[in-house]
């Protein structure tokens, strides 16, 4: 900015600054070049070149004030070393010598200002002038684009509550109902998830895991877990930074109990975290009655069910409650999980 008032400076030392029009026809030049440097400047956004522009007019109505009213003193203009301002000769006649063209803010405001033209200079008005019906034309049009965005913010939420009904995020069912029936099931020791409606009917669900109770969630290292959610659906956010960063979920003695001998499907509900995706690693071990070994899913950022089938073995008891955990993000690249329940379903 004080390159640009300099060059208006500049600019009336070298015109007849006591006539108002040719002030002013300066300060439209100004004001021209100063727009083309902030159209250039893709690095500024809106908020940055509309303080840009308030700068330059304090600058203009400073050295209008300053004009008007010589006895006030003006400061003196500094001399730059660029060739263009201590050079009384015209810029084309500088150019044809050296054969090049040094950029020169002067020498913008001296292009654009032409043969002084009093008509054609009366013709300009500083912004901070200029008729109030612009100003009330500029209102409408921000307020026009203010309704349209209001109106395109209601359509976008009203578009996700659809996606998430669509994809079970928002369920009228209970959390802890069965889902259809189906003739066939998953191969035991599948590692990738089974599709809703692929669960026998037979049987009940256990749950394992519910939000509503953080008592049967641990964390190892820096893993991190925490309740989210609203009024419809919560969920537990867990997330794991590296490769033993693990979230622990407890199964109660009292599940193991009613698993042991028994063929089951464990169920866990989750997503990746909004627009991500990741790889969740899931074990578990059940003391006495064996463990599943070590799954790997791939969960995308739409809620799915995750299952794996385990036959427990006849004939043991189990001596203790077990635990399932889950690794978030198996690429240590700090992604998080949304898990909305576990549970499991006997299905003999």
């Amino acid at each position: 900015m004080e390159a640009i008032e300099q060059a208006i400076r500049n600019a009336f030392a070298k015109a007849d600054v006591s006539n108002p029009a040719v002030r002013q026809k300066i300060y439209e030049s100004a004001w021209t070049a100063h727009e083309r440097s902030l159209t250039a400047n893709g690095a500024l956004d809106e908020a940055e070149r509309e303080e840009r522009r308030e700068r330059l007019k304090a600058a203009i109505t400073r050295i209008e004030g300053e004009a008007r009213n010589p006895s006030r003193g003006a400061p003196e203009p500094v001399v730059e070393r660029r060739e263009p301002s201590i050079s009384p000769e015209p810029a084309q006649r500088r150019q044809a010598a050296s054969g090049r063209v040094e950029p020169s803010m002067d020498a913008s405001l001296d292009s654009d200002l032409g043969p002084t033209d009093n008509n054609r200079a009366d013709n300009y008005r500083p912004a901070y002038n200029q008729p109030r019906v612009k100003k009330t034309r500029e209102h409408q049009k921000a307020r026009g684009l203010t309704k349209f965005i209001i109106i395109f913010t209601i359509l976008l939420v009203a578009i996700g509550l659809l996606w998430l009904v669509a994809s079970g995020l928002i369920n009228s069912k209970p959390s802890g109902s069965t889902p259809p029936a189906s003739s066939g099931g998953p191969a035991v020791g599948s590692h990738e998830p089974m599709k809703e409606g692929q669960l026998s009917a037979d049987g009940s669900w256990i749950s394992i895991f519910d939000p509503a109770d953080m008592t049967r969630v641990s964390m190892a290292g820096r893993a991190t877990a925490s309740v989210a959610g609203d009024n419809v659906q919560k969920f537990v956010r867990i997330k794991s930074p590296g490769e033993n960063d693990d979230i622990t979920f407890q199964v109660g003695q009292g599940v193991l109990q009613q698993l042991a001998g028994k063929h089951a499907i464990f169920d866990i509900i989750a997503k990746a975290e909004d627009g991500s995706a990741t790889q969740m690693a899931v074990s578990c071990d059940f003391g006495t009655l064996g463990d599943c070994g070590r799954k790997r899913y791939d969960v995308t950022d739409a809620s799915n069910e995750y299952l794996f089938e385990l036959q427990f073995p006849e004939g043991k008891k189990p001596a203790a409650g077990g635990f399932i955990k889950i690794n978030s993000d198996i690429a240590r690249t700090g992604k998080a999980i949304d898990v909305f329940s576990i549970r499991v379903l006997v299905s003999n």
